[in-house]
């Protein structure tokens, strides 16, 4: 499991309220550290997704 610190403005799973993966994220400095290729549950698809998906239907966390 390789984790990285990523920007919260991207449309991907992984920066998303509704992507039940692993994830820490820090709202002060507006990072997530998350390993991307891990899967998570979308809980608006209801399907399993990696947390590099793109997705057109995005609410970032906060």
């Amino acid at each position: 499991m390789s984790q990285e610190l990523k920007e919260t403005g991207n449309k991907k799973c992984f920066a998303c309220i509704q992507w039940t993966g692993q994830r820490t994220f820090y709202p002060e400095k507006k990072q997530i550290k998350v390993d991307v290729g891990i899967d998570g549950v979308c809980l608006v698809i209801h399907q399993k997704v990696k947390g590099s998906f793109h997705c057109d239907q995005y609410f970032p966390l906060r």
